[in-house]
């Protein structure tokens, strides 16, 4: 027996929405055989883009049950049945995610009359249910309410059924994994999703990069989206996954730099970090009239040099307070309030004592900024066991990485720029390769300081 089922809520997440109408239909396989419907109380505002959409505002759920008054009814009509919807794991995770928060559980078999269609209808411009509706002249005078849209969903059943070829029961079988995906993706491309480390890209209907991700095993984590509990899963993402690319990059730090760098180059809607992530402010060294070395932070201007660059004020001024105590500068010259440096238990002298003194300090603290502008690389794993891979950072500012085979030896900085990709240096990067600086093999070069570092090891 079939569960048809269809939903209407506030929301396109279950952890965020709530459920405004429910329709069930009971279908033996040949005709339906009992059904139910119901409009929810959802304790919440309905939003008015929801309601221009469905129709259903806050009177006309006012008076209506709460989701707990009828879930009793709700349960008997989908115990032991096969729970069919068009993306079945839209409706079925909201229901599931209601059971349980009344202390029960949701466990049925699903099918997804998306992702059937695609199989038994193929080559279709558009799998949505009014599309489906229009080519197969299905009616549905109530479209967007949940009634209208399962008694359409249950005459594109009936068609699937009726040009089925052993499809609906191979997606009922305890190993398939048709249950989980998204309903636009198909199986054929999540089963070829390799399990190397690398960069794996969503695409949309348009072949857009909507999401971009690294892991250690590629077709794992891309499974991993795909559970209620990921966040940019909920987001909605789910409905607009048409295709999944990748790149092979053998080892985890080559992953991590390449997925910051497509991120920043892209630019994917569903992706939230590393897309600003620019250094803002900068730590500038200057002597003042009187002949006194001075510390400030300011804003990054183009044309302007500074010593380090920093993605926030705060990350700024947290690095220069450590460096004052560190070496001990008079902090009323580095344009930190001696009272604020007594709050961190700094206690030195100001008002220009001990000039000589505070000259050779303010050296040191200079010049080991800038000994943090190191010319080096590291080297990780290959994509293969005959290569190898390099990340190449000169004066303290990351060039790239590339790939080179095992026997290949390098005696220059010259040399490992003829094998790299070159790509942008930002904060994120600088984070990465600090990470992982003492977990790889390092190979130094001779250091000419001509550009800022920007945060390397800050």
């Amino acid at each position: 027996m079939y569960a048809i089922v269809d939903i209407e809520t506030t929301g396109s997440s279950a952890n965020y929405g709530k459920i405004t109408e429910v329709a069930i239909l009971i279908h033996d396989g040949k005709r339906v055989v009992d059904e139910y419907q119901t409009l929810l109380n959802p304790e919440r505002v309905i939003p008015m883009n929801i309601t221009a959409l469905t129709g259903i505002s806050n009177e006309m759920v006012r008076d209506e049950p709460r989701f707990f008054e009828v879930a009793k009814e709700i349960y008997q009509m989908l115990e032991g049945n096969i729970f069919v919807a068009h993306n079945v794991n839209f409706d079925y995770s909201f229901l599931k995610n209601e059971f349980q928060q009344l202390g029960g559980t949701l466990n049925l078999k699903k099918l997804c009359t998306v992702r059937l269609s695609r199989k038994v209808f193929p080559g279709l411009k558009s799998y949505s249910l009014g599309n489906l509706c229009d080519h197969f002249g299905i009616a549905n005078h109530a479209r967007h309410r949940a009634m209208g849209d399962a008694k359409a969903t249950v005459e594109l059943l009936d068609l699937i059924i009726q040009n089925d070829e052993n499809h609906i029961a191979n997606f009922l079988k305890k190993d398939s994994q048709e249950g989980f995906l998204p309903p636009h993706l198909p199986k054929a491309t999540f089963d070829a999703l390799p399990e190397f480390t690398g960069v794996y890209y969503f695409h949309d209907a348009h072949g857009e990069i909507i999401y971009v991700g690294k892991a250690n095993n590629i077709k794992k984590r891309v499974k991993g989206h795909f559970s209620n509990t990921d966040v940019v899963y909920k987001q909605g993402l789910k409905d607009k996954l048409y295709d999944i690319s990748y790149e092979e990059c053998g080892d985890e730090m080559i992953a991590f730099l390449f997925e910051s760098s497509e991120i920043k180059k892209h630019f994917p809607i569903y992706n939230k970090a590393q897309k600003f992530t620019n250094a803002k402010y900068g730590l500038y060294h200057y002597q003042d009239g009187k002949g006194f070395d001075r510390l400030s932070i300011g804003k990054k201007m183009k044309g302007t040099l500074p010593l380090i660059g920093f993605t926030s004020f705060d990350r700024a001024r947290d690095y220069l307070i450590e460096l004052v105590k560190k070496f001990e500068l008079d902090p009323e010259l580095c344009s930190l309030p001696a009272s604020m440096m007594m709050y961190f238990g700094y206690t030195i002298k100001t008002g220009g004592e001990g000039a000589a003194e505070q000259r050779e300090r303010f050296k040191n603290a200079i010049q080991s900024i800038k000994e943090n502008s190191q010319s080096f690389c590291l080297l990780g794993q290959g994509r293969t066991h005959t290569e190898k891979s390099v990340v190449l950072v000169e004066n303290g500012k990351y060039l790239g990485f590339g790939f080179f085979e095992n026997d290949m030896a390098f005696e220059s900085i010259d040399e490992v720029k003829r094998i790299i990709t070159k790509y942008p240096d930002t904060p994120d990067i600088q984070r990465i390769i600090n990470q992982y600086y003492t977990k790889r093999k390092v190979i130094q070069f001779a250091t000419q300081v001509q550009e800022p570092n920007y945060g390397l090891f800050a």
